[in-house]
């Protein structure tokens, strides 16, 4: 299998107990059949209170939690049990790939950890240098998935013009965006009627208050309201890092349905909601703690992640292009 990691990913490393936050809160683990099978089998005292703590939720495998939300494996130093005891080979699936998202397109598998982690966001978000992919060969069995070939290597050769030009830094942040949805209505052949009139970006706001929310701090940021511009120079090689994760991320989704548009409408979208809440930011900590929330209360909720998807494929009003064209200069 052909692997594809930005080039920061070996610089990765976990903070573990030194973590502002943790992987293992907040959330559902839900355990892969094999690792299930696997914690069943043990006959040790780890093995027991792995027993104890499987539970079924609507027929999936899941980890307790505690009633704050911690797994039950995670203890009072934010560390995890299991791997304390037997290292990362005894965790299931989820636990191993996190805070990675992979994605398999045949023969082909793409591996990027996500930015509602700290470490990542030092790592990514802060460099200064252009993202640069590597592509290796591994020994990971195929995960073979039913896609249009023809029509993934034309997604894949746009998305690699899409990230070169939002990594155009002659060019400023609100160009990048403009260009980026041009190049993906032209890829879908698509034409979107004209928006609605009055605000963009406080529906944008709405909308995300409308969905689940994880954390107060959350709920906090979408509630501020006035503030001051971010410093345009420190503010748009961050939106740049977002949007490019976003296209790494996103853009080739559009091989199930034959439409790219709305998540590059997405990435545009999650820049533009970025910009606006970076009002409220005294510095780029506290921005990039913006961000990271962002990612942990979108990204992590399929259920957020579909209803922000489904308004984006309309085709006209405030998600339209024209929609997110005009909160570009609002």
């Amino acid at each position: 299998m052909l692997v594809t990691k930005p080039n920061r990913d070996a610089d990765f490393s976990c903070l573990a107990s030194a973590c502002p936050d943790t992987c293992c809160a907040g959330w559902e683990i839900v355990v892969d059949d094999v690792s299930a099978d696997r914690f069943r089998a043990m006959e040790d005292a780890m093995g027991k209170r792995l027993q104890q703590s499987l539970i079924t939720v609507d027929g999936e495998t899941q980890l307790k939690r505690h009633p704050d939300g911690r797994c039950v494996l995670l203890n009072d130093r934010n560390l995890c049990d299991l791997y304390a005891l037997y290292g990362e080979g005894a965790l299931c699936r989820t636990c191993r790939l996190h805070p990675r998202f992979v994605a398999d397109y045949g023969a082909r598998r793409e591996v990027m950890p996500r930015l509602s982690c700290p470490a990542w966001i030092e790592t990514y978000l802060l460099d200064t240098e252009k993202v640069t992919f590597v592509t290796e060969e591994t020994d990971d069995p195929i995960a073979y998935t039913d896609i249009d070939a023809a029509l993934f290597f034309k997604l894949s050769r746009a998305r690699t013009q899409a990230m070169d030009m939002l990594q155009d830094r002659s060019l400023s942040i609100d160009e990048r965006m403009r260009r980026l949805l041009t190049l993906a209505q032209e890829l879908d052949g698509e034409r979107e009627e004209d928006c609605s009139q009055g605000d963009i970006l406080p529906a944008y706001r709405k909308k995300l208050a409308s969905l689940e929310i994880l954390t107060p701090q959350w709920r906090e940021h979408l509630q501020q309201k006035g503030g001051t511009p971010f410093p345009e120079k420190e503010l748009s090689p961050l939106l740049e890092k977002v949007l490019v994760y976003d296209v790494f991320r996103f853009f080739l989704r559009g091989v199930y349905d034959g439409r790219a548009l709305p998540w590059v409408k997405y990435a545009v979208f999650h820049a533009l909601v970025l910009r606006d809440l970076s009002r409220h930011c005294a510095c780029k900590t506290e921005l990039c703690e913006v961000i990271r929330l962002y990612s942990k209360e979108i990204e992590h909720n399929a259920e957020n992640q579909e209803a922000l998807h489904r308004a984006l494929c309309r085709r006209s009003g405030r998600w339209s292009v024209a929609g997110l064209l005009k909160a570009i200069n609002e």
